[in-house]
């Protein structure tokens, strides 16, 4: 069954709400931050692999951001749709 829009943004606010994903999502920044801060410069592979498990990470943040979001606008319209009626 697949969840309604209004259903997914509730959702992603318990997601995004829930202590133990931000602690999750904090220490796996910390660790990637770590892992840089102890490659060599000439360590470019070891670098970008962990440059793009950040924008990753930060892309799963963001998209569930923007679900939210998507209901947020959506439902300020139609409220207003309602009340111009």
């Amino acid at each position: 069954m697949e969840l309604t829009l209004e259903q997914k943004a509730r959702r992603v606010k318990e997601i995004l709400d829930d202590p133990v994903f931000n602690e999750a999502v904090r220490k796996v920044h910390e660790s990637i931050d770590a892992r840089w801060r102890m490659t060599q410069e000439e360590e470019t592979q070891v670098r970008e692999n962990l440059y793009f498990q950040k924008t990753a990470l930060d892309e799963i943040e963001r998209s569930l951001r923007s679900l939210g979001d998507s209901w947020t606008i959506l439902n300020g319209r139609t409220m207003k749709k309602g009340k111009n009626k």
